[in-house]
């Protein structure tokens, strides 16, 4: 009698189980529709706080602090719609986009690519996300619709033009002289795995034109670009350059270069204006890496405008 009573508990308490876990996965398949609403409500308020001039920091961090944890709730009760809630959140403030993705990284690791890949996505202004519902696993949107690879579609994202000193001799011995006139364009990132492997960043093209007809150079490659708070903005890049100046020249204002495509890093720090406007300083170097036993390298350092799209 008693091994049948222990029978009987032993299957009550896994009964008990299926059942809470049942009800767990119900309510993860079910999200209901107002934790999209609430995410939105957090990350428009906390919009509006860093907006404000007038604004007391304690008042921002708050604010902030509101929405990340807003979102990391819901992550934990619905982590089969990650999406959604990563999107409503940096749709609905663009400027914390970077600081929910540090913090659901933190959380969540294995969140960490869809959190980054979701802030890079995010556009500058934001816009009317509670709308937006849950039904079962879909999502009520037109986005829903579209099959997973079109969902972010590549476009423009930013246009950056600037100006500054050309082979200024930050890395080597300055030779050329001149200044140079930069504008450079801006993509949303791929969505390729690889893309997310290397932090998603956002495809560029530019060029540098010198005033002097001294090296011209036109460049591409990724720019990681992270929002800092406060409206302070830095990153880097990585390109590939084209440049016409000299490879090899006994000429004493010309630098020698060593090959015609050359390798091209850049630093940026900078202070945004609002949701579109932003100003930076700027220092990029080309070189062949030592390939070649002609590389005196070439710096550019500026001031440089940004409109973000």
């Amino acid at each position: 009698m008693a091994i049948l009573w222990r029978v009987i508990i032993v299957a009550g308490l896994l009964g008990l189980g299926a059942l809470s876990n049942g009800g767990a996965a119900a309510q993860d398949a079910a999200m209901p529709r107002g934790i999209l609403s609430a995410i939105a409500a957090a990350g428009e308020a906390a919009h509006r706080v860093e907006t404000s001039v007038s604004t007391p920091e304690f008042e921002r961090r708050a604010a902030a602090t509101r929405l990340s944890a807003t979102v990391i709730s819901a992550l934990a009760s619905y982590p089969r719609h990650a999406g959604a809630i990563l999107r409503t959140a940096m749709h609905a403030s663009p400027r914390h986009r970077n600081y929910i993705a540090g913090k659901v990284t933190a959380a969540f690791p294995g969140y960490g690519t869809l959190a980054r890949r979701e802030a890079n996505s995010a556009p500058a202004r934001p816009r009317i996300v509670r709308t937006a519902a849950i039904q079962g696993d879909a999502i009520k949107s037109p986005a829903a619709k579209m099959p997973a690879k079109m969902r972010k579609a590549f476009g423009l994202s930013a246009v950056v033009v600037g100006f500054g000193g050309h082979d200024v001799g930050v890395f080597g011995r300055r030779k050329e002289s001149g200044r140079d006139l930069n504008a450079e364009l801006r993509f949303t990132p791929f969505d390729w795995w690889l893309w997310d492997f290397i932090l998603s960043p956002q495809p560029h093209i530019g060029a540098h034109y010198n005033t002097d007809g001294n090296t011209n150079q036109v460049y591409f490659g990724g720019t990681w670009m992270y929002d800092l708070g406060w409206g302070v903005f830095a990153g880097g890049s990585v390109s590939i350059a084209l440049h016409d100046g000299e490879t090899k020249t006994d000429a004493l204002d010309r630098k020698e270069l060593g090959l015609p495509v050359l390798f091209r890093e850049s630093v940026e720090v900078g202070y945004r204006v609002g949701d579109h406007h932003g100003v930076s300083i700027h220092l990029d170097h080309i070189s062949n890496a030592g390939i070649d036993e002609n590389n005196e390298g070439l710096d550019t350092f500026g001031l440089r405008y940004h409109y973000r799209l």
